[in-house]
């Protein structure tokens, strides 16, 4: 049996389009605030394994989008967070879909997330789209595939925060098509899973005893 080491020889960034400082609500007294939302097309890391190393396939893209939280309690011990992306058909929208895009959602929460207001360090929360779901929509411009993406911070069961990626005025594009679930993954169905586990906020591990 081939043993892996858990070395990442490279990601091959393409490109990525973040978000301005735009704030749907006045959010000065939330515990928790989204100070940025980046997506990026990549490759996968690759990891260094004893034995053969398959070829890579530079043109197999997955979409990273990362959420870059703001937190003011010395310890968050839950923040779950809503990730809508709206991605647009493209040259195939019409024979896609009748209005050009589709909105894929997903949940993540995170535990103990550390205070870093007044401070450089980044809480990131990430979601992943595969390449082949990347290729059924528009791989030839991030700009174009992406018509925007909008995250939520809860916590305490409470809404903290609403961030868009590019511009509020795309209103509430969720709430206007019914979200197409079990198609971004979280960090733990992704190649990026588990070297990255130290540069992102740890996840909440699923119960694995029932009642408990």
């Amino acid at each position: 049996m081939k043993h892996m080491v858990f070395a990442v020889l490279g990601l091959g960034l393409f490109m990525s389009i973040s978000s301005a400082q735009y704030e749907k609500e006045d959010t000065a007294s939330s515990d928790i605030k989204i100070r940025k939302i980046e997506a990026t097309l990549t490759t996968a890391p690759r990891y260094s394994l004893q034995g053969a190393l398959p070829a890579a396939d530079p043109s197999r893209k997955w979409l990273v989008v990362e959420a870059d939280l703001l937190v003011a309690p010395e310890w968050a011990d839950e923040v779950t967070l809503k990730f809508f992306v709206a991605a647009f058909y493209g040259s195939n929208a019409k024979s896609a879909s009748e209005d050009g895009y589709d909105v894929l959602a997903t949940s993540v929460t995170v535990v103990h997330v550390q205070r870093n207001v007044a401070s450089a360090r980044r809480a990131l929360v990430p979601v992943f789209l595969d390449p082949n779901s990347v290729k059924k929509y528009e791989p030839s411009g991030i700009d174009k595939f992406i018509q925007d993406v909008v995250v939520q911070a809860y916590y305490k069961g409470v809404l903290q925060d609403t961030k868009w990626m590019k511009n509020p005025d795309n209103g509430r594009f969720w709430e206007k098509k019914q979200p197409r679930l079990g198609i971004l993954l979280d960090l733990q169905q992704s190649p990026w899973f588990p070297a990255y586990v130290d540069h992102y906020e740890q996840m909440k591990p699923a119960l694995t005893s029932p009642g408990l």
